[in-house]
């Protein structure tokens, strides 16, 4: 007997008790008595297990759905991402987790994490799609048109607008590499949808693990309270999309709309959709728009949208779209107003020039103009577009004393846009001690 030969059991049996093991709930599902609960599913994933083995026991689940269960999908490719060796024990049930997983092409996990050509083989009525590329973007797109071949038309025309600016924002911002222990590939984004044919409803869920709502849209609104507030605001005309402007006025480009009609076509719809991105999730219903502090996180972003089908619509896609834009227009031409009104705009280029660096004209500046705007009550935005140098003393000589007399409100009344990584790393540390 060799020594490898000796040493192998002994390298099972540490193992086997290093293995942490995560058993599936009885149930697991968004929903339980017409009562939607994402707190039951998202506390069953541990997100710190790293470099151990892990195993999922989907066994004793009896009770699930597909939108669920497919978030497993990505939780196993993060924990695999962090050095983990995950497996997965089924039961041979006809029903439960188990089912679902098979039903799904779930036992592929693996091989579509590894290989851009791979995708999952389940079920055509429970299609569970990697979404990676252009490619996978119309491979979803097709199963989509299939599902919805011989309904209403309109129907199949708005589904397909809604899904595919879901699509959209998960391959534009949920975008995720693993790092070595994956070989530095991409995690991909999923989508799952079920056509539930006793109650005449579809369900689909697009979901990822990039960086979610909250860090993507203080891009250009920094400061965001919580993760319910940057999803609401992404859920705003022209919002999301609005990365490096020049003049926050004037320059707007037409990005950002997707979210906003999509959500809005939900609600004429009748339908529900549930935004979760971090530790909030907000709800798009017909009647309103909510949102709640979750106890668990989601690190990304996922959608769930559910539609009760109806027999006689009389919607029309375009007009819906028409009107919609023409609102969003209108909230975009009160809210900049309200912006120029109650914020004092600094091009820090056209008074200090490219290199911002002269701490005495920060002082004059910070006395001279700073103040008096805040003691009005505006707010101040600090646009770095085309500075290439700004230090410490410079940045401090401007800002330290209105920070402070602001306290923790300053996060909220100085923002700062098209600014370095320097320069914004460097606002922040003296945003943290001026405040604590």
């Amino acid at each position: 007997m060799t020594l490898r030969d000796q040493l192998s059991p002994l390298k099972k049996q540490i193992e086997r008790e290093k293995t942490v093991s995560l058993e599936l709930p009885n149930r697991f599902a968004f929903k339980e008595h017409d009562i939607v609960d994402f707190n039951h599913v998202l506390s069953f994933f541990d997100w710190g297990l790293e470099d151990v083995p892990v195993r999922i026991d989907l066994r004793k689940c009896l009770a699930a759905n597909y939108q669920a269960v497919s978030l497993i999908v990505l939780y196993a490719w993060k924990l695999k991402a962090q050095g983990c060796k995950v497996t997965f024990i089924e039961s041979d049930e006809d029903n439960g987790a188990s089912a679902l997983w098979r039903m799904m092409g779930a036992r592929g996990t693996f091989p579509v994490l590894l290989s851009e050509k791979q995708q999952f083989k389940g079920n055509s009525l429970k299609p569970l799609l990697a979404v990676r590329n252009n490619d996978d973007f119309k491979s979803v797109i097709e199963t989509a048109d299939t599902y919805t071949d011989g309904f209403n038309v309109e129907y199949s025309s708005t589904l397909r607008y809604v899904l595919s600016e879901l699509l959209y924002n998960a391959l534009e911002h949920g975008r995720n590499y693993g790092g070595e222990k994956i070989r530095n590939r991409q995690i991909p984004a999923i989508s799952q949808f079920t056509w539930y044919k006793k109650n005449n409803e579809i369900h689909f869920i697009i979901a990822d693990t990039g960086v979610g709502i909250k860090e993507h849209i203080e891009q250009a609104y920094p400061g965001q309270d919580s993760d319910v507030e940057a999803i609401k605001l992404s859920l705003k005309a022209q919002r999301s999309g609005t990365f490096g402007v020049n003049n926050p006025y004037t320059d707007k480009n037409n990005a950002g709309m997707g979210l906003y009609i999509s959500s809005n076509i939900v609600r004429r719809l009748n339908a529900d959709m549930y935004v979760v991105s971090g530790e909030g999730v907000v709800h798009v219903s017909p009647r309103d728009v909510t949102g709640k502090i979750l106890d668990n996180r989601w690190p990304g972003t996922f959608v769930l949208v559910t539609l009760k089908l109806e027999a006689n619509t009389t919607f029309v896609l375009y007009k819906m779209m028409q009107e919609f834009r023409e609102e969003a227009e209108r909230e975009q031409k009160k809210a900049s107003q309200m912006e120029v009104d109650e914020r004092y705009y600094v091009s820090i280029s056209n008074y200090f020039g490219s290199f911002a660096e002269n701490k005495e004209e920060a002082i004059n500046f910070r006395d001279r103009r700073l103040f008096p705007a805040l003691k009005k009550g505006q707010s101040i935005l600090l646009d770095f577009d085309n500075v290439t140098s700004s230090p410490h003393s410079f940045l401090s000589a401007l800002l330290a004393s209105p920070i402070k007399s602001l306290g923790m409100s300053s996060y909220k009344k100085i923002k700062v846009v098209n600014a370095s990584p320097e320069i914004r790393e460097t606002i922040d540390f003296i945003l943290d001690d001026n405040t604590g």
